[in-house]
């Protein structure tokens, strides 16, 4: 006699998601190891299956779970470039090397870390907008008796100078772990300096990636100073809000010292360009070097024609096949 059938739990039925929220359709799904997340123009939503929830299957009536994950979307630089565009890439393609699921976690992690960098920027941002719109209403900064009274400050701002400078650190290592899946090489605590040691170790030389990371060491060692200098010596980084020297006012600063100081929301705004344009062509660099099967040869990265950007989509690169 055979042996029964286990009943299947009410868990194992199907079930149906509405993910409620956002501007119009889905446009991406990517799956991860224990978690989906699904991309709307402006919003990213997570869902996770009864097994993802409980993996040892110890209730029979576990549901499926969604929610609102971030208010961006696809539109994003962040989520569409970092994220997205390389994680889609992924699909399809044999690698000599890599863990694909590791490579899409890597990607996901840094996404989630300048994510964090971008809203820090943007609180401090807005912040900076309001002070400096009010000063401008007034007339400037008023001297009554020789003292200005109650110089205008961004809240918080040393607290959100380190959230984004600690994230941006996360993201780099991040990029760090896709290239040491890519290459098999061991890049630690976000030092590319040392990372690039060990790729001209390799035969062949990754030649495109070692140039590409060398001319992006300073923007990357600048990172790591500002960061690693708020808490180790010899140098200090400081972080200065709106304040007054003898040609008048001037908006928050950070400096190395006993380096001059810089206008801190520019070189934000430069910092975060930089990073995602770092995570991204590393990405890709290691993909093609690391193709693998019989159409490798015939697989191009190509940058998307802005006519073809469609949707609102940030998205800039794809990887596809190509018959010469």
């Amino acid at each position: 006699m055979p042996a029964p059938r286990p009943r299947m739990m009410p868990r194992d039925g199907a079930g149906k998601i509405d993910l409620v929220g956002g501007t119009g359709p889905l446009k991406h799904m990517i799956g991860l190891p224990t978690f989906m997340e699904f991309f709307k123009i402006d919003t990213t939503f997570q869902g996770q299956s009864p097994d993802s929830i409980d993996p040892e299957r110890t209730k029979p009536d576990v549901p499926w779970m969604w929610r609102i994950s971030d208010d961006a979307g696809f539109s994003n630089d962040i989520v569409a470039r970092v994220f997205i565009q390389c994680a889609e890439a992924l699909n399809g393609k044999i690698l000599k090397r890599g863990d694909e699921n590791k490579i899409k976690l890597a990607l996901h992690t840094c996404k989630e870390d300048l994510r964090n960098c971008e809203k820090a920027f943007g609180r401090i941002l807005s912040a900076n907008t309001d002070i400096e719109q009010a000063i401008k209403t007034a007339g400037g900064i008023k001297v009554d008796k020789g003292v200005v009274n109650n110089l205008p400050q961004i809240p918080n701002l040393e607290h959100d100078a380190t959230i984004f400078l600690t994230s941006c650190k996360r993201a780099l290592q991040s990029i760090a772990e896709v290239l040491n899946e890519f290459y098999g090489i061991t890049i630690s605590n976000a030092r590319f300096d040392e990372g690039i040691k060990q790729l001209k170790k390799l035969n062949p030389r990754p030649i495109e990636l070692l140039e590409f990371l060398e001319n992006s060491a300073a923007i990357i060692t600048r990172i790591l100073d500002l960061r690693n200098f708020q808490e180790h010596t010899p140098k200090k980084t400081v972080v200065k809000n709106f304040h007054l020297t003898a040609n008048g006012i001037l908006p928050p600063t950070w400096q190395i010292i006993p380096e001059s100081e810089k206008p801190m929301l520019r070189e934000m705004h430069d910092i975060l360009s930089s990073v995602i344009e770092i995570a991204e062509i590393s990405f890709f660099h290691g993909l093609m070097d690391n193709l693998g099967g019989v159409f490798a040869s015939v697989f191009v990265v190509e940058e998307i024609p802005v006519a073809e950007r469609k949707d609102g989509s940030a998205m800039r690169f794809r990887c596809e096949i190509r018959l010469r």
